[in-house]
């Protein structure tokens, strides 16, 4: 798979996967219960959701409270950020932040995040070919305490 051509969220570019250096500190702190946009192949987390949107807030890992991980592919990120939302209690994602003005991040993320943790630098995603993403990434926290021992910058919402 290819790097960012500049063509925007497109399915080509939804396989993605978390670096697991990251994966393995995050899991530390938060001990996610559920990777929601995995599947088989990619998961990081015992249990995945190859159809995410099909889970609702009564599916027994989001109704007992478990902390939910996202790594949303990018053709459906509104789609999948909006179910997040609505279904999951509390939990962390893993999102492009370059272009906070869009509808996604103004109208989704940042009227139901909790804090935001832009990183310093650009993440290096595995599954793709190529130097490295174009755009920087951020950790979106959903009801849960922010990230630890990361380099970047907290941004807390009211």
């Amino acid at each position: 798979m290819k790097g960012n051509n500049g063509k925007g969220n497109v399915s080509e570019r939804d396989e993605w996967e978390t670096p697991q250096v990251l994966w393995d500190l995050l899991d530390n702190q938060y001990s996610f219960g559920l990777d929601c946009c995995a599947n088989y192949n990619n998961t990081k987390s015992k249990f995945f959701a190859p159809d995410f949107i099909s889970i609702n807030s009564q599916s027994l890992l989001v109704k007992n409270g478990e902390c939910c991980w996202m790594n949303p592919p990018f053709s459906k990120a509104y789609e999948m950020f909006k179910h997040f939302f609505k279904v999951v209690s509390k939990g962390v994602v893993i999102y492009r932040c370059d272009n906070i003005e869009t509808k996604i991040w103004q109208d989704i993320i940042l009227k139901n995040a909790s804090w935001i943790f832009i990183f310093k630098g650009r993440i290096s995603y595995e599954g793709m070919e190529g130097k490295g993403s174009r755009f920087p990434s951020a950790l979106i926290g959903f009801n849960v305490d922010p990230p630890k021992n990361l380099n970047g910058t907290l941004l807390k919402l009211i």
